[in-house]
């Protein structure tokens, strides 16, 4: 949170209305290509362990069920991936792709680099804890925790690079020689702003109030290991699954605040939030497919059907924040124009 309400502000927070204070900025043209490369390593690293689980499944699908929530065995008893490594090889991938031209470009990568560092950090100490260790050979162990430190180190260069390799925006829209687009990163309109802002706070208070509803049932001593992912984790790479939620939740405060404000950060980090959301969602309502809860819906208890009603939610209110996000105005809020001119399991 702290990490996103820094970036928020730096990238240009203001009111509606209001000046800008000169803090939109474009990246320079190495910067573009510094940051898609440090997104296509990250796509690279979470794409290897992917291909590893499909080696070491049965069969390819076992290893889509698995991230889903269902038990699957691995053929050394070992999974290594989550539905979080897919969710984040197609973020990664958007964004490398994304990156390379577009006027939005700081705000991708300093995005990207705090979801990354956010939901990289639980595994550090999770590799390290002694319930973990017992059951896992020391080289898989070290292959995994060296992944993961390579993860956060990309994650914090891409926040670096944003910041290191800013230039004032030029009024008018420019190319590079490589196409890259150097006008000043585009504010949501006003109206889609407000729509996104709504959005993106409803997500919150449905991620808090499902976290709080954990707490309350199962008391803070289980609870608490849904934040920590204390003996609760299924594969090596798994974000605990308080601390997931938690984690989304905080971004989409951030992406509120943004963009109620219309800071130059609050389209890429919006569509940002969305990726988690969406990935959550999906697999969510995978598991409720192969599990077929969704023809005995009815006999399912409230709680149940209000979870695969969460699920239906993260996925629609995803595509919906897209959508408006997508829409942008056509000149920096504020400035005169110019002429010419995207529960979470145990597995998670």
């Amino acid at each position: 949170m702290l990490y996103g309400l820094m970036a928020v502000r730096r990238w240009g927070i203001r009111t509606a209305g209001g000046p800008d204070m000169g803090q939109d900025r474009t990246l320079r043209p190495g910067a573009h290509t510094a940051g898609a490369s440090l997104l296509a390593a990250l796509a690279v690293l979470n794409l290897a362990w992917i291909i590893r689980d499909f080696s070491k499944a049965a069969d390819v699908t076992d290893a889509w069920w698995m991230w889903s929530g269902l038990l699957f065995r691995a053929q050394d008893g070992i999974w290594a991936s989550s539905f979080v490594e897919p969710t984040m090889l197609v973020l990664y991938t958007v964004c490398a792709v994304t990156a390379l031209i577009s006027s939005s470009a700081a705000g991708i990568l300093v995005s990207t680099g705090v979801l990354t560092v956010l939901l990289r950090v639980p595994t550090l100490w999770n590799l390290n804890a002694g319930w973990v260790q017992g059951g896992v050979s020391d080289g898989l162990r070290i292959k995994v925790l060296f992944s993961v430190i390579a993860m956060l180190v990309l994650g914090v260069a891409l926040v670096v690079t944003a910041v290191a390799g800013r230039r004032a925006a030029g009024g008018t829209d420019s190319a590079d020689s490589h196409g890259t687009r150097h006008e000043t990163p585009a504010r949501p309109t006003p109206a889609r702003g407000i729509a996104a802002s709504v959005l993106l706070s409803t997500v919150a208070v449905v991620l808090i109030s499902w976290e709080i509803h954990s707490w309350v049932e199962q008391g803070w001593s289980l609870y608490s290991h849904q934040l920590t992912g204390d003996r609760t984790l299924v594969t090596l790479l798994a974000v605990p699954e308080g601390w997931y939620g938690c984690a989304t939740a905080l971004l989409a405060v951030s992406g509120a605040v943004a963009a109620f404000t219309r800071a130059g950060l609050s389209r890429p980090l919006g569509m940002t939030v969305c990726a988690p959301l969406l990935g959550l969602g999906l697999f969510r309502l995978s598991f409720a497919v192969k599990a077929g809860l969704l023809e005995n819906f009815g006999a399912l208890t409230l709680r149940d059907q209000l979870w695969l009603a969460t699920a239906v939610f993260d996925i629609l209110v995803s595509l919906a924040l897209l959508l408006v996000l997508a829409g942008r105005s056509g000149q920096p809020a504020g400035t005169a124009p110019h002429s010419g001119t995207i529960r979470s399991f145990s597995s998670a």
